[in-house]
């Protein structure tokens, strides 16, 4: 019974409880692509596009006409004709305006659209980019693994020997598990990215996984440039790209609307036409041939006089509504040149980043690593030096990886702020 409930319990800790979800690998552009073609949310979005758009048709409606009858009964219909017609309101200098403003709204809706759709591709960049370091790190972690595998190897047959001391064998598997766990951790990380990628894609049918495993140089599969790239100065940037921006192409929508709304509620206070046609007769008088007579008739009353409200408290709120979205705009433009400052500050710090450890810093650990790795296999040094060199090469391996991620997504974060989508590497803003 025992050994039945222990081969249970060992059956229940070494199963998965979740089984693995088999992902579906696809390419930056690609994810890109879907995202901004298939996400429900952006469906929801382009829903108000079209919300707005049937907005329009409704504001330029015509009045519909009321048909009615007055008939006179008994005695009251003796001398009174009888009327059958139709009335029809005619709204004077409304329509017209109320069309323009439900039209500056619907550019509204679309501008807002684009924008979002703009920024859910950027989203899925900045996820992508969080994969590929994340897979990165663990596979930094790995070769470290190996590494420190080998030496527990050779320091087990070097005490054999008797060439080295127990200890060498202790440091070395301290040495491992400490890498175990940082290798779970850096599982973990690896699938926390990859669910941060498919909750911004949102797909119901497939669950994605990058296509790039690490970097190594696949900047063209990031979509963004080499590190070696001279970007125009930050005046030329601005001049170029800030008047086309979408939250300023926004703000000055939002202008529009509030001038068109003012316009539409200024023209309430235009008075309406109400004509009314049609034909009335009486049936107590004939002509000599027998029949009633009768004629049609036409009136015309002026409606909707603004005398004892002039609809000045929705005059005084649509001036304010225009007011604010002035000053929005020249807050929006003054808080975007920050932003784009700031985005092509940090880009530039992140290159010149790069570029520092390509160039004095992955390059020569790499093969100090490699030196003390042969000197300890060949007696020349101790096992400590290498212990504190491989964790020192770690951290800085680690490190050049967390500077290709903030290079990377420093580049997104420039294009977010730019609004300028430009998925090939060679292109230069």
């Amino acid at each position: 019974m025992k050994k039945k409930l222990a081969l249970i319990l060992g059956l229940f800790l070494f199963t998965p409880a979740v089984l693995a979800v088999e992902l579906t690998e696809i390419t930056l552009p690609a994810a890109i692509e879907y995202v901004q073609n298939y996400s429900p949310r952006l469906k929801i979005r382009e829903m108000d596009v079209e919300y707005s758009k049937n907005k329009v048709d409704i504001a330029n409606r015509l009045q519909n006409p009321t048909i009615g009858s007055f008939i006179n009964i008994g005695k009251a219909g003796e001398s009174d004709p009888q009327f059958l017609g139709a009335t029809q309101l005619i709204e004077i200098a409304k329509r017209h305006p109320r069309k323009k403003f439900a039209e500056s709204e619907y550019n509204l809706s679309k501008e807002r659209f684009a924008r979002y759709r703009f920024d859910l591709g950027m989203d899925v960049r900045d996820a992508y980019i969080d994969v590929v370091g994340a897979k990165t790190i663990r596979k930094l972690i790995d070769d470290q693994y190996e590494l420190i595998s080998e030496l527990n190897n050779i320091a087990r047959d070097k005490y054999k020997n008797g060439l080295a001391s127990e200890m060498d064998v202790f440091q070395t598997e301290l040495a491992l598990n400490q890498l175990k766990i940082q290798k779970n951790s850096a599982q973990v990380n690896v699938d926390n990215a990859i669910s941060e990628l498919n909750s911004i894609m949102y797909s119901k049918e497939d669950e994605f996984d990058s296509s790039s495993e690490i970097y190594a140089n696949n900047f063209a599969e990031l979509l963004v440039p080499t590190p070696d790239i001279e970007l125009p100065d930050l005046e030329t940037l601005l001049d170029k790209y800030l008047k086309n921006c979408f939250y300023v192409r926004i703000a000055r929508q939002e202008i529009d609307v509030a001038e068109k709304n003012l316009t539409t509620v200024i023209r309430k206070r235009v008075p309406d036409l109400e004509v009314s046609a049609g034909w009335a007769y009486n049936e107590k008088f004939r002509n000599p041939e027998g029949s009633f007579y009768g004629g049609a008739y036409v009136g015309v009353n002026l409606v909707n006089i603004p005398l004892f409200y002039t609809f000045t408290p929705e005059i005084k709120n649509a001036k304010i509504a225009l007011e604010q979205a002035n000053l929005k705009y020249n807050s929006v433009v003054d808080e975007l040149v920050k932003d784009i400052a700031s985005a092509y500050s940090s880009f530039n710090t992140a290159k010149t980043n790069l570029n520092e450890y390509n160039t004095n810093v992955v390059g020569d650990s790499y093969i100090l690593m490699n030196y003390a790795k042969e000197n300890y296999k060949r007696d020349k040094s101790d096992l400590i030096s290498l212990i504190v060199m491989e964790r020192s090469y770690k951290e800085i391996i680690i490190g050049y990886t967390n500077a290709l991620v903030d290079y990377c997504k420093s580049w997104t974060s420039l294009l977010r702020a730019l609004d300028v989508d430009e998925l090939a590497k060679s292109e230069v803003l």
